[in-house]
């Protein structure tokens, strides 16, 4: 599934990022292929909230509906 269709409360674990560029700026984010974080908000259309290790980010649709994810 994609980040973007995540639910929100969902732990889901990060199993592709779709390119080179995103790959990029989810690693100056510490985040990772395999990588588990939490997702707290998902807006229709809209950016998803996600949160792990005591940080939480916004990442905007565009990004987010290329983000594949899977349940731990």
């Amino acid at each position: 599934m994609l980040l973007s269709e995540a639910k929100q409360g969902q732990n889901v674990k990060i199993k592709a990022t779709g390119g080179n560029e995103i790959t990029y700026q989810t690693l100056r984010f510490g985040l990772d292929i395999g990588s588990i974080i939490k997702v707290e908000k998902n807006i229709k259309n809209g950016p998803t909230i996600i949160s792990w290790n005591q940080l939480e980010i916004a990442i905007g649709h565009d990004i987010a509906s290329i983000i594949e994810v899977e349940l731990p």
